[in-house]
């Protein structure tokens, strides 16, 4: 039986597909003006989802194919938890593993109805949709990096080669409406200033153990606590400072491009053979 021709079984799905969609755009809008995404936006998401997710595995069940989609239970499980270990060592936000949780949860597979259609370059070997999710993402967020490197290269900014296609230079005396993390160290000495950029391990080690790294948004809230920097990023001018594009756009990219295209790594693996 061709499980992905069942336009029946495979609509709720669909229809996870479409409001998850639409929660992850209100998400990536107001993690671009708030730099916060409310829990209440997830709502709706799951009011909705899980009568879908029941109606789609009763319907495996109902049709006898329980059998063919075994696989992707352990999957689900693994990524599900691959997911919240992201959150619990710092590699994304809350947001972000919601997102990529729900993604799996709730969108198991591709779903083929004729809404979607077959995505435009097929289906991967494997139909687990939240990995081919996750590896778009991570494409999509990689290509940012080429981008501010050229824009630093329009602009002139200078700095050494690895900062500028990580970061660029903003207004020291408005930095805090800006949303980033900080990447130089400023000291004063006899009224000298002196500034270096944080090493890239460094910043690495750091953002991994948690906390000691300097974001924008913190500068914003409480200032009173940063006062001695705000006042050296004043007078520097100008401050580095690393880009802060929420992870959960290329995460919406990712779910949109999967659906659309399909998977990327398949493409590369296709392209390379």
């Amino acid at each position: 039986m061709d499980f992905f021709r069942m336009p029946d079984i495979m609509l709720p799905l669909a229809i996870n597909a479409i409001v998850l969609i639409i929660t992850l755009l209100y998400g990536c809008r107001e993690d671009v003006r708030e730099r916060a995404v409310p829990v209440v936006m997830w709502y709706p998401a799951l009011a909705i989802g899980i009568p879908m997710l029941i109606w789609f595995w009763y319907s495996i069940v109902t049709t006898g194919d329980l059998s063919y989609m075994m696989p992707l239970i352990p999957l689900i499980i693994f990524f599900t938890g691959a997911f919240y270990l992201f959150t619990r060592f710092n590699l994304v936000g809350m947001a972000d593993t919601k997102a990529l949780i729900l993604i799996t949860v709730l969108i198991p597979c591709f779903p083929v109805v004729p809404l979607f259609g077959y995505p435009i370059f097929g289906f991967p070997p494997y139909v687990f949709l939240p990995f081919s999710v996750l590896f778009n993402a991570v494409v999509i967020n990689l290509i940012l990096p080429l981008g501010f490197f050229v824009m630093n290269i329009i602009k002139g900014n200078r700095a050494p080669l690895p900062y500028l296609f990580l970061g660029f230079p903003v207004k020291g005396d408005t930095i805090a409406d800006e949303f980033g993390i900080i990447m130089e160290e400023f000291t004063e000495e006899d009224g000298h200033l002196n500034r270096k950029f944080i090493g890239v391990g460094s910043a690495l080690k750091d953002l991994v153990s948690g906390g000691k790294r300097v974001y924008t948004k913190s500068l914003k809230e409480h200032p009173e606590k940063y006062r001695k920097e705000l006042v050296l990023y004043k007078k520097a001018g100008t401050v580095w400072i690393s880009y802060g594009v929420p992870f959960l756009l290329p995460i919406t990219g990712g779910l949109i491009s999967a659906l659309i295209i399909g998977d990327i790594f398949n493409i590369l693996l296709r392209i390379l053979v």
